[in-house]
């Protein structure tokens, strides 16, 4: 078994408890949440250690210190899986929940959903035929063409894949059927409030094109796609009898593994 340093210790209980209420925390403070025995002055001598790693800072000289954004994603990245399915509660305790942790949150049903079959309808318009529904667009020899060599493709592939050619209109009506299949999504507010942060990042074609969140794949982000300061996170979900895809957004020191204690199914 791993044996944790009290430097190791110290960090992660700082963390946790800097997550509970969002304020600097000092050494008598945290002398008291410690799994261990360690005088506040052995704490305050490991804090200038950390301070001096850049793991943690002080934003007054007398005061507390607080976790940096690179050791809170060091922390989520190892305290957070995203390899197996969360089992939530109701929709209405997960919309509590998510207004409760100040989070985005957006919960679709698993999609899998292959192109079936292009029936060419007299020359009028296309009918593509999916798992689980149909979408009709014009007709155009050079369209059925390009559709028929995309047969077996997921929906998620073949809308990434009209994007890039320019079939605009293929892409709204698969934007459509996958809007669909969101259940809801709750807290644009913070969508908005970190697109305005980031407007000429990736994450602003997110907040505008709700599918391409929804193209995400299971995993945590940081910079590539949100602001600094931020995390995002998918993964597999089940809700009721249906098996669901969830993705959340928020600050990085909000309490993202109490959030998801608390919208576990109880």
């Amino acid at each position: 078994m791993k044996v944790i340093s009290k430097q190791d210790l110290i960090l992660e209980a700082i963390i946790k408890a800097y997550l509970e209420d969002n304020l600097p925390v000092g050494s008598a403070e945290l002398q008291t949440k410690m799994p261990i025995d360690i005088s506040a002055s052995t704490i305050r001598a490991y804090f200038n250690r950390l301070c001096n790693e850049g793991v943690l800072m002080q934003l007054h000289i007398s005061g507390g210190r607080i976790p940096t954004a690179d050791a809170l994603k060091k922390y989520w990245a190892n305290r957070l899986k995203t390899d197996m399915p969360i089992t939530l509660g109701s929709l209405s305790h997960v919309r509590r929940t998510v207004i409760e942790y100040g989070l985005y949150c957006a919960l679709e049903l698993q999609n899998s959903e292959e192109l079936k079959e292009v029936i060419n309808v007299d020359e009028r318009f296309l009918l593509l035929v999916f798992d689980g529904g149909e979408v009709t667009i014009s007709y155009s020899a050079e369209a059925a063409r390009f559709l028929q060599e995309l047969l077996g493709f997921g929906i998620y592939e073949l809308r990434a894949i009209a994007s890039r050619v320019g079939f605009d209109e293929l892409c709204t009506k698969l934007d459509k059927m996958l809007v669909s299949k969101v259940l809801f999504q709750e807290g644009e507010a913070v969508l908005y409030e970190m697109s305005k942060e980031n407007e000429n990042r990736p994450f602003y074609k997110f907040f505008k094109d709700a599918v391409s969140i929804l193209e995400l794949k299971e995993g945590i982000y940081f910079e590539e796609i949100v602001p600094n300061g931020y995390m995002a996170l998918k993964q597999r979900a089940k809700i009721g009898s249906n098996d669901a895809k969830m993705l959340c957004l928020g600050k990085l020191n909000t309490d993202f593994e109490g959030f998801f204690n608390e919208a576990k199914e109880n």
